[in-house]
């Protein structure tokens, strides 16, 4: 009997730190809804080639880092700053889509995570692609940076 106490208080125990963890607290919903926002202000920085917006969401810090999409080697803010500035001024009729975002909150950090779809002409060529995209966010007294991006295409 008391093994049976034991089970049944286990599962109920298990069960309320399971639904606990499933449970999103209005803090969480907001930082969710900012992020979203944020990206979606990314999306349409990128269709307008608004650099300076582009630049002005990330962490200006040598915390900052970066993996791809179009270089191999880690990129600080610094050499992200520059690398964009250079590919998407060189680009126009810019189309980007924000496939399945999914947004994770840990406090005062975020992930948001999606699959973009992009076209655009470049030295005269139509260009579609599509990939994988990371973004992680910090909450700073400015709102909410980027600290590290990861893109990679399909």
């Amino acid at each position: 009997m008391k093994q049976l106490i034991y089970v049944i208080a286990s599962l109920c125990i298990s069960g309320s730190c399971i639904a606990g963890e499933d449970k999103q607290t209005e803090a969480e919903r907001v930082a969710q809804n900012e992020i979203r926002e944020a990206v979606l202000r990314i999306k349409k920085d990128i269709e307008s080639s608004n650099i300076k917006a582009l630049q002005n969401i990330h962490f200006l810090s040598d915390k900052f880092t970066k993996f791809g999409p179009r270089n191999f080697e880690r990129q600080d803010v610094i050499s992200t700053n520059q690398s964009e500035a250079e590919f998407f001024s060189s680009m126009s009729e810019a189309s980007y889509q924000v496939k399945d975002l999914k947004i994770d909150i840990f406090d005062n950090v975020g992930i948001a995570t999606y699959y973009p779809e992009v076209s655009f002409i470049r030295n005269g060529k139509r260009v579609e692609a599509a990939g994988r995209q990371t973004l992680v966010f910090l909450l700073t007294d400015s709102g909410w940076k980027i600290v590290h991006e990861h893109g990679t295409g399909r």
